[in-house]
């Protein structure tokens, strides 16, 4: 008889398991594989520790155990794993007395304790979307906190980037971290995994051995470091942007003075037509407030310095002619920083608009010197200026070259001099806006036609009986992939007084599931923050009817969902049986 104070449970009689017959059963809430074998009994979890299928459809020779799914193989004794390091299967206890069988499963169990900051590991090493979802949604389930797995991306990316990655490359991986986060943080727990999971994969990949750079030897000061900083940005030798930056960390007391002189570089004139630097410095500097330096110093140090030590080919006669031009502006900016104008009540939008997408490139440069002469905010022009986009992004033919790519970096770049003129002040942003509106006119291309930003845009509303009911019709169309209705069902949602952050949300859900998502992941990040800030403004509902127009014309498939539902199924210990 077995001890009172023991673990053992019964499961099963023996009678009921037959040599290569298994069967699954519940202990405690949880699946578990029962198998006779050569003799012998054996439990494990029933769930496939790669991807959750059920192990009783599995294979068993020579007391391996291999998943029919996707190969894996296991030691049914000890739950060693011959596939992946990082998983092995949990194993328990069996006792079988009296032709009735028990086992423990107290006792019994996950064989590592850090299984599930092994298998994060093996994520950001291989990059594998699958695996990534899975490890993020066991370290959340494990109870460790998103701050915690955070900051174990942040540092393995700043690796990854230094060893493995240039700074183009490198700026849009720190993209897809940033703006996975800031999206995650707009949902419930519940529904974080799948920013969460594009976030793990920016901050992914192969992390090579390199010796840690060394700071200057002494005598050195900030000041030397500034301008040498400034020199080898112009000069492109981002290794020797690296080292002061090091240095300047090792001194000590300047870390507030660093992303000031960063965003002064990335405006300077040479760098007219590289706005991703502008774009990617923002993220950088957001990911720094974020996380900190103890965190964040080696990502931030060489990436930063990779973005504005870069090579640069010469720039097409265009191009010449728009940084000559620049130039010749810095006098009247540096004057305009010196004594900044009171911010005015009259703006007139419809002409900066105008000016702006003119395709004309003095015109499209006037209408930015034109707004700063009036002393209009620069927050209030950058509002202008997202408005822009968006309304263009709403209104574009989507029959031919929509240009959703260039438009979508309209919004997200004119956003960005919102987080240029926080962190360094009037002077960068002021010249940040001139690099914004190159995209602009680097976009003329786009054959849509100009309107004035305040002019309504349709006043119908939706006949829906409730909001329930209309907010289903856009996700529906959505899903359909409806382009030409979209817009207009959009609107008339919004005109109806339905509630637009709600709409929002949904909308943000169909983005992420959907693999195209990774593209449009940006632009829902500019416009969750920009819905908030453009409030009152008339032209604010644009940002909406954009977004659902890009969402439902590159809508094709839904992997990105498919991973995270898994994942998600497997974190809680459900099989593909439980489920289906």
């Amino acid at each position: 008889m077995l001890n009172e104070q023991s673990n053992f449970v019964k499961v099963a009689n023996l009678s009921e398991l037959a040599e290569g017959k298994p069967k699954a059963v519940k202990v405690e809430g949880q699946s578990v594989a029962l198998f006779q074998h050569n003799g012998c009994v054996y439990a494990t979890d029933n769930q496939c520790p790669h991807m959750g299928y059920p192990l009783t459809r599995g294979r068993v020779r020579n007391g391996v155990l291999t998943c029919d799914w996707h190969g894996w193989s296991y030691d049914m004794g000890g739950g060693g794993c011959f596939t992946g390091g990082c998983d092995d299967l949990a194993t328990f206890p069996v006792d079988v007395r009296n032709g009735s069988i028990y086992i423990d499963v107290g006792s019994g169990g996950k064989k590592r304790d850090d299984a599930h900051f092994l298998l994060l590991k093996e994520g950001m090493l291989s990059a594998d979307n699958w695996t990534l979802s899975k490890a993020v949604a066991i370290m959340l389930a494990k109870g460790v906190s998103e701050e915690e797995t955070l900051n174990l991306l942040v540092k393995h990316m700043g690796r990854h980037i230094a060893t493995e990655r240039e700074g183009g490359d490198g700026g849009r991986q720190l993209a897809l971290m940033i703006n996975g986060v800031k999206v995650a943080r707009q949902y419930d727990p519940d529904d974080r995994l799948i920013p969460l999971m594009m976030a793990a994969q920016g901050a992914s990949g192969r992390a090579g051995d390199r010796p840690a750079v060394q700071p200057l030897p002494h005598p050195v000061s900030w000041e030397k470091l500034e301008k040498w900083i400034r020199v080898f940005s112009a000069d492109r030798e981002w290794e020797g942007i690296e080292k002061c930056l090091i240095t300047a960390r090792r001194l000590g007391g300047h870390d507030d003075q660093i992303i000031p002189l960063l965003y002064e570089c990335a405006v300077e004139p040479f760098f007219l037509g590289h706005t991703d630097n502008l774009l990617h410095l923002g993220y950088l500097t957001e990911l720094l407030e974020e996380f900190g330096w103890e965190v964040a110093e080696e990502l931030v140090c060489n990436l930063a310095a990779k973005m504005l030590g870069r090579g640069r080919g010469a720039p097409d006669e265009v191009r010449r002619e728009a940084i000559r031009k620049l130039e010749s502006l810095n006098d009247f900016i540096d004057e305009l920083a010196s004594h900044p104008p009171a911010d005015v009540a009259d703006f007139d939008e419809d002409g900066f608009a105008a000016g702006l997408v003119s395709g004309d490139l003095y015109e499209t440069f006037d209408a930015i010197t034109n707004v700063l002469k009036a002393g209009v905010d620069i927050n209030r022009i950058a509002t202008t200026m997202v408005l822009i986009g968006a309304d263009r992004m709403a209104r574009t033919p989507a029959s031919m070259s929509p240009g959703w790519g260039g438009l979508g970096w309209e919004i997200n770049l004119s956003s960005s001099i919102r987080t240029a003129f926080r962190y360094a002040g009037f002077k960068v942003a002021a010249k940040a806006l001139y690099h914004v509106a190159w995209q602009f006119f680097s976009d003329r291309w786009l054959n849509i036609r100009t309107l004035p930003l305040t002019e309504p845009r349709g006043t119908a509303k939706s006949d829906a009986p409730d909001e329930d009911t209309a907010l289903q019709e856009v996700l529906d169309l959505i899903e359909a992939i409806g382009v030409h209705e979209v817009g207009r069902q959009t609107r008339q949602y919004l005109n109806a007084g339905f509630s637009g952050d709600r709409l929002l949300s949904e909308m943000g859900q169909c983005i992420l599931r959907d693999d195209n998502g990774w593209d449009i992941l940006h632009t829902l990040r500019t416009v969750f923050n920009e819905w908030k800030l453009c409030k009152g403004h008339p032209a604010r509902n644009q940002l909406l009817v954009g977004l659902s127009r890009w969402t439902t014309d590159v809508r094709k498939r839904t992997g990105s969902d498919s991973a995270a539902r898994t994942a998600q199924r497997f974190a809680r210990g459900q099989t593909a049986v439980d489920l289906y």
